[in-house]
């Protein structure tokens, strides 16, 4: 009878994993059960050794977590990062067969032999139509809050079964928030400095009120200039969460502060169509720093150090005690465990890795 018993449950263990797409080497029992962002509910091997990660920008949450070596698939920007490539070149061997949003190489990711694909909306789909591979969902979204992306870091870390490495993380993320409420919540919300993203070649194109820069913006004590319209979804050339804006609007506006992520503020202030700009008559533009992606995408990086160099930027008086170059190195070592160098957190600082991943 006992013996039936075990019968019974192997053939319905192999059921249950044939049925989730899974090649079913090992034995009974070798597989668990994982509830992913959007409450599926996915068969995976146990332990996992080979996970394709293809959520955009989120495959640095590996090295947060420590587990950069179950990695078997990326999307290109983290292959092709410039800081990645220096701080783990192995990343280079690794299979990137996703691109940008529903561009897929199903072939290239099946070769790469995944026990588990983490992917957002678009990707997750295309996966699961095409493949027989586990996939679990995530919750991607340009309007993401910071306690949306700590659960995204705790779902993570629960797949990967590294719960103390994204704690970690957290907590390092909710000191910054601390330290920057400490040093800039008395200033009344009329007198914050107004700051204006301006991304693209001309500086047009921004990210809204209705997107996670709004929640970044106001952390590191500022106002976003653009948080009266609203910027997600899908625009024809954009990347979701971007949306172009006139000349006239930006001039209507009058930052403080402008954010670029192009060419360089020399350039701005020799523009006769910026020069009436607040931020130009007083010197008060700056190129945006990027380190493993660029920061004008939700990432557990750019949570941690857009507003914390922002802050920085807006209000250096306040901020007199703080090394911007010494913060980078701090957080890239005891978060990513990569030890850079002075030069190559100024690097971070100045958008040079940007310039290598775009033109590179």
């Amino acid at each position: 009878m006992h013996k039936r018993s075990n019968l019974t449950s192997m053939v319905l263990g192999l059921v249950i994993a044939v049925l989730a797409g899974l090649s079913i080497a090992a034995g009974p029992g070798n597989w668990r059960t994982i509830t992913d962002m959007l409450g599926r509910r996915v068969v995976v091997s146990d332990p996992l050794q080979r996970v394709a990660l293809l959520g955009g920008p989120t495959g640095q949450v590996a090295y947060i977590l420590g587990v950069q070596d179950r990695l078997c698939a990326v999307t290109a920007s983290l292959k092709t990062s410039p800081l990645v490539r220096g701080m783990d070149p192995r990343i280079q061997t690794i299979p990137g067969p996703r691109t940008t949003a529903g561009n897929i190489n199903i072939e290239a990711l099946i070769a790469a032999d995944p026990q588990l694909v983490i992917a957002g909306g678009i990707d997750a789909e295309i996966v699961g139509r095409k493949t027989r591979i586990p996939v679990a969902y995530l919750d991607d979204n340009m309007g993401q809050s910071f306690e949306d992306l700590k659960k995204e870091i705790r779902f993570y870390a629960y797949v990967f079964q590294a719960q103390a490495r994204g704690e970690r993380y957290i907590a390092y993320l909710d000191k910054t928030l601390a330290l920057l409420k400490s040093r800039l919540s008395d200033i009344p919300p009329n007198r914050r400095a107004l700051v204006f993203n301006g991304y693209g070649p001309a500086h047009l194109v921004t990210l809204g009120g209705d997107t996670f820069m709004q929640e970044r913006l106001t952390a590191a004590g500022c106002r976003n200039a653009a948080r009266e319209i609203g910027t997600t979804g899908k625009r024809e050339g954009l990347h979701t969460g971007l949306g172009e804006v006139s000349m006239e609007q930006v001039l209507g506006w009058d930052p403080d502060v402008l954010v670029i992520d192009s060419g360089t503020p020399q350039a701005v202030y020799a523009d006769p169509r910026w020069k009436a700009l607040r931020a130009v008559k007083q010197r008060r533009v700056f190129r945006q720093p990027s380190g493993v992606f660029i920061w004008d995408r939700p990432t557990a990086e750019s949570a941690v150090l857009y507003p914390l160099w922002i802050a920085c930027t807006a209000y250096p008086e306040r901020f007199k005690d703080i090394n911007l170059t010494t913060e980078v190195q701090r957080f890239y070592r005891e978060v990513f465990g990569f030890r850079l160098s002075q030069t190559q957190a100024r690097k971070v600082l100045s958008g040079g890795y940007a310039d290598m991943a775009y033109n590179g």
